[in-house]
């Protein structure tokens, strides 16, 4: 009993074994989702650079919560941390370098 007294209630939803409980443990895939999505709505409305960099930046963001948290989810691509921080932080850098030098035609 007391140990369910001093857990928090975010730790009691997120270790629910239900749907709600798994969703809730996927908030970091759920924000680098939507910072990608408004990118491509970006790329669509003819603003690519914004859009690309703002690609770019949710790859980052992918690298900075497979950084700081100690269970990020669906994030964890594969077991080792430092492969998925090099992919993300790589890809996400190079995609905000090329939209920033790639010349308008």
């Amino acid at each position: 009993m007391t140990t369910q007294l001093k857990q928090s209630w975010w730790r009691r939803l997120v270790d629910d074994p239900g749907v709600l409980g798994r969703m809730r443990r996927q908030w970091p895939w759920v924000v680098v989702l939507v910072l990608v999505g408004l990118g491509l709505i970006l790329i669509g409305l003819r603003a690519w650079r914004w859009g690309a960099g703002l690609i770019g930046s949710a790859m980052v963001a992918a690298g900075l919560f497979r950084t700081v948290l100690k269970d990020p989810g669906i994030l964890a691509i594969r077991g080792h941390r430092w492969i998925d921080l090099c992919f993300y932080y790589g890809l996400g850098v190079a995609t905000i370098v090329f939209a920033v030098i790639v010349p308008n035609s």
